[in-house]
């Protein structure tokens, strides 16, 4: 259950972060760098449009697996430390 919630919050994150790179029409993610690796003769006809045009509309999948390893494992409960 705890590794579906991480998945779940990982996810919403990384969306996120695709929302925000295309308002910003920034790509702070590296998608045209991998467009470019991996379709070279895509990324020739879409380079100089990348930001305005292609980077809002580009579809990005997102697919997290979680494995939470060592769970409890603290030695010591952390000290709680008032304002």
């Amino acid at each position: 259950m705890l590794e579906r919630e991480k998945e779940k919050a990982v996810t919403r994150d990384i969306q996120a972060a695709v929302r925000m790179s295309r308002e910003l029409r920034s790509d702070f993610l590296g998608l045209g760098d991998r467009l470019y690796r991996e379709h070279p003769d895509v990324w020739e006809r879409v380079k100089d449009d990348w930001r305005e045009v292609w980077l809002p509309r580009i579809a990005v999948d997102v697919e997290v697996t979680s494995r939470l390893r060592r769970l409890g494992t603290i030695a010591e409960p952390l000290p709680i430390r008032t304002p």
